[in-house]
């Protein structure tokens, strides 16, 4: 997994996690934008989801500062190559930064717990459960922040070995927290990523949003994938730690802060839903005005005559469009709305309007006259 032949993981942890922040923060901004310019269309605005998914993205940005300050002194550098000062600072910031790091990838797991709530309007049951898994996991990484200072004593000692009278506890202890949290994340991961899909197939949607927001929550199961990758390479970081301590840690943040960025990146793509068809509608109405204004008007009486003498067939085709999510449009987006207002009566109705005129012809007949005709004309 750790390719000890390289020795550029400071500089090569700098490139992928500014990237992967830089690509994260523009799509969080784009939530945020779809999130205040069509609230009103949306009748909601900015909920606990989007607050927790910025407060994830400053954590992100904490971490990304404190990565790139602590490979100023020598992480991801071999620690026989660095001096007892680059060695100290680098270590101390590792400390730090991995007491940090992850909350970074667990606190998204509440932005998805937060707009599946949006989406599917879960009950009390399905709440605990979901709280229940994720409030548990937060305990966990909290024991393992902590850890990473009580281990030994005094604090300063897990960077500074020439303190005198300093002990550490045994390394296992803090190996096998590590594995139970990644793994416990690991499960969260695909327990969200696939769980809530059988109950979103059955949203009041067309097929073609449900498979999107279905698709866009199921992507975290890459997050699952980064994690099982991260715990492959725990046993070799903890075994290559015992000697050369600054050297690996880099390859674990990489692997941490993806978790992360594809958890919150997955949470924030279903509500760019209205900016996808906004920018749909714009081409398409710009396709559409360009066809009409070639138009004449012969063509246009004959589609009008054509269209009345279809109308049946074409109301009957529309059903079946909207009944699996062809091409027609819902009011359902995310946040979602169950169904339509009612139409009102005395609204004025859309499309094509045609007066109709009958007349009504009476005849009288009576004996040995002529016949008397009376008429009425109903507009």
């Amino acid at each position: 997994m750790i390719e000890l032949g390289r020795d550029d993981y400071d500089v090569f942890a700098n490139r992928v996690l500014w990237s992967l922040f830089g690509i994260t923060t523009v799509i969080v901004g784009l939530r945020i934008f779809c999130r205040l310019h069509f609230r009103h269309a949306q009748r909601v605005g900015l909920g606990l989801d989007d607050f927790i998914t910025v407060l994830c993205l400053f954590l992100s940005l904490a971490v990304c500062i404190l990565v790139t300050i602590a490979t100023g002194y020598g992480l991801g550098k071999h620690a026989y190559d660095l001096t007892d000062y680059q060695r100290t600072n680098a270590l101390k910031y590792n400390a730090i930064i991995n007491a940090v790091l992850i909350w970074q990838f667990s606190l998204p797991k509440f932005a998805i717990i937060a707009i599946l709530k949006r989406i599917l309007n879960y009950g009390t049951r399905t709440a605990v459960l979901f709280w229940t898994l994720g409030i548990t996991s937060q305990a966990c990484f909290l024991a393992v922040s902590v850890w990473w200072f009580k281990q030994c004593d005094p604090v300063e000692f897990g960077w500074d070995k020439s303190i005198e009278g300093g002990t550490c506890a045994d390394i296992s202890v803090m190996s096998n927290l590590a594995y139970f949290t990644s793994a416990y994340s690991a499960f969260l991961d695909i327990f969200f990523a696939f769980y809530p899909i059988p109950f979103i197939m059955r949203l009041n949607m067309p097929l073609r949003a449900r498979l999107a927001v279905a698709g866009a929550l199921s992507l975290s199961a890459l997050a699952f994938v980064a994690s099982v990758v991260k715990l492959a390479a725990l046993g070799q970081a903890f075994a290559i730690s015992a000697t050369d301590p600054t050297y690996p840690v880099p390859y674990l943040d990489i692997l941490g802060m993806a978790e992360g960025y594809i958890l919150i990146i997955c949470s924030s793509l279903p509500t760019l839903g209205p900016l996808f068809r906004a920018a749909k509608g714009r081409i398409t109405s710009r396709g559409t005005s360009t066809n009409k204004s070639g138009a004449n008007v012969g063509s246009s009486l004959h589609s009008l005559h054509k269209s009345f003498a279809h109308s049946k067939e074409q109301r009957h085709t529309d059903e079946i469009e909207g009944s699996i999510g062809g091409n027609s449009s819902s009011v359902d987006d995310i946040p979602l709305v169950t169904s339509a207002l009612p139409p009102s009566f005395d609204a004025p109705v859309a499309g094509i309007q045609k007066t109709v005129n009958i007349s009504m012809t009476s005849v009288i007949v009576e004996p040995e006259s002529h016949p008397k005709q009376n008429s009425a004309r109903i507009l």
